[in-house]
């Protein structure tokens, strides 16, 4: 009912209630309805709204959004751009109060960047839509502090149409690179940067960041444009543990031929499309899964993904189709990113552009505990000892192969126990360690080192290094917790082995994965397919 009140809401946004002529008490009533809808839409998404400013001062400044009950946010590169040096700022909420706001990781290429409020109440986080599902025509809401109107720290409001998707605006002057974002014909002004553009279900779809002006001044002249809510997913993982990210780059050109008819023309040796085997005078059909419909639109596309992301490309050589996996090259971070050295010595700050030791930490932590609670409550997994698995294991990509019988019982290792050295036993040990209780992220030799993509689903990648323990790196799902992947290098051979987790099943009170590939090499190798889980002996 709510949905089918809300989409008729922008239909009569300024429509005032009728207060003379013939009565019509069911159309009063409806028009009622929609009005109170629309006053509760904007109450509700009010209090994730952000007004930033340098610390200490009012002067300057623009707006933010919070997705995260914790006090995660997100703002335009350009917003936060003088804080750098310190990474703090001041945070102006709707309750009236101003919090420390603490600059965590940056994107400056696509103009992003995030931050953390320090306030002891949870906040409320906007919740992230899908940009890929808007439409031109489509309603939106723009919030934030434009021209600085905001006194009290209570956003204005706008709203208005998608009027273009796709846009690439090229960067000029002070202005980035937004290389497919969304136009919007709702008002969005100077000090409007950084804060939300809302559809017309109250979800995040957009970070409002530029706009079209009029030639004699800052004013808009309905054309504002914002960084899709997709886009800017992709970057959580870093921005969260306070890494600076690059933008993607193919290391290869292309061409329009004919129409909707892409050639690659030009290639680098060492890039990553060489090494993906992408050849001269090959047809571009798909990246990442869309269908690619000009040479620019190609570009645009790239432009949204983070370096070192995986990426899927469908080209067409000789009339046969193909698809090359990547990982895609970053291109260099913009210049000019760093402060003076005065006001750096000033700052007593050596350099602004160093991942953020204390974010990183906490979102280690952040991971270990969503993945901990995902599993189950920890006075359940304390009592764990083993886990009886029955099944079957099949060769992957050969039907044929006849299963063979599998029944295993993995046992806990000692908390002391050394890391084994044979690729399936040192998989379970790490699977295990992760259900001991992490202290401190830092002594015991992880930090997150990105984001990744896993089955489709956004991952953070977290590493350990530590004396005497193999290096390996794991993959949490960003959204649920859940560990999607473990990676190493096997010691025999020094390839590179890769469990994959699809699946997970109630195992008495935890969960526990219910079926892995295994890769070795980027090869397949294996599927465990467990048939059947039969909870461990004890009262686990």
């Amino acid at each position: 009912m709510m949905n089918a009140v809300l989409s008729l809401v922008w239909l009569v946004c300024a429509a005032p209630t009728p207060t003379s002529g013939p009565a019509d008490p069911a159309g009063l009533a409806r028009l009622r309805a929609i009005e109170r809808a629309r006053v509760e839409m904007v109450q509700r998404l009010t209090p994730c709204v952000v007004c930033i400013f340098p610390r200490g001062s009012r002067a300057g400044g623009g707006s933010g959004v919070i997705i995260d009950s914790q006090g995660y946010g997100v703002t335009n590169f350009h917003v936060i751009r003088g804080f750098i040096g310190d990474r703090r700022g001041d945070a102006g909420l709707p309750d009236g109060q101003v919090y420390p706001l603490e600059v965590l990781g940056f994107d400056p290429g696509g103009d992003v960047a995030m931050f953390k409020i320090d306030r002891e109440k949870p906040f409320y986080p906007a919740p992230l839509g899908d940009s890929d599902a808007l439409r031109v025509g489509d309603w939106t809401l723009a919030m934030g502090n434009p021209f600085l109107l905001a006194e009290d720290f209570r956003p204005t409001v706008t709203c208005g149409i998608v009027s273009g998707l796709h846009r690439y605006q090229r960067g000029e002057g002070r202005a980035l690179n937004y290389t497919d974002c969304i136009q919007v014909d709702t008002s969005i002004n100077p000090g409007n940067s950084g804060g939300p553009l809302f559809d017309l279900r109250g979800d995040l779809v957009g970070i409002n960041g530029r706009i079209s002006i009029e030639e004699r001044g800052r004013v808009n002249v309905g054309l504002g444009y914002a960084i899709t809510i997709n886009q800017i997913k992709r970057f959580i993982p870093s921005l969260r543990a306070g890494l600076i990210t690059k933008h993607a780059t193919l290391g290869a050109t292309t061409r329009d031929k004919a129409l909707r008819h892409v050639v690659v023309d030009q290639i680098l040796n060492d890039s990553c499309a060489a090494k993906a085997g992408l050849k001269l005078g090959d047809r571009v059909l798909r990246f990442g899964g869309v269908e690619v419909q000009s040479a620019n639109h190609l570009l645009t596309l790239l432009g949204t993904y983070p370096a070192e992301w995986p990426v899927t490309m469908t080209i067409e050589r000789e009339g046969k189709q193909r698809d090359l996996n990547l990982r895609l090259d970053g291109i260099p971070l913009p210049r000019g990113l760093r402060p003076p050295k005065d006001v750096l010595a000033q700052l007593q700050v050596k350099d602004p552009l160093r991942p953020n030791p204390e974010a990183n930490a906490r979102a280690v932590m952040r991971a270990w505990d969503r993945y901990q609670r995902f599993v189950g409550r920890p006075e359940a997994v304390s009592q764990v000892n083993e886990v009886r698995l029955t099944g079957e294991r099949r060769r992957a990509g050969k039907p044929d192969d006849a299963p063979t019988s599998l029944d295993v019982v993995e046992s806990r290792p000692a908390a002391d126990a050394k890391a084994p050295e044979e690729p399936g036993e040192l998989e379970k040990w790490i699977r295990w360690s992760l259900l001991r209780p992490l202290e401190d992220a830092g002594k015991a030799g992880y930090r997150v080192v990105g984001g990744d993509e896993v089955g489709g689903d956004i991952v953070v990648v977290v590493e350990r290094k530590v004396e005497g323990v193999p290096e390996y790196r794991l993959f949490f799902d960003d959204d649920g917790g859940a560990l999607r992947a473990i990676e190493f290098d096997a010691k025999a051979d020094g390839r590179r082995v890769r469990y994959e987790y699809d699946d997970y099943r109630r195992v008495g009170a935890i969960r526990w994965p219910f079926k892995r590939r295994v890769l070795i090499g980027g090869e397949p190798l294996f599927l465990d397919e467990m048939t059947k889980v039969e909870p461990a002996a004890g009262g686990a």
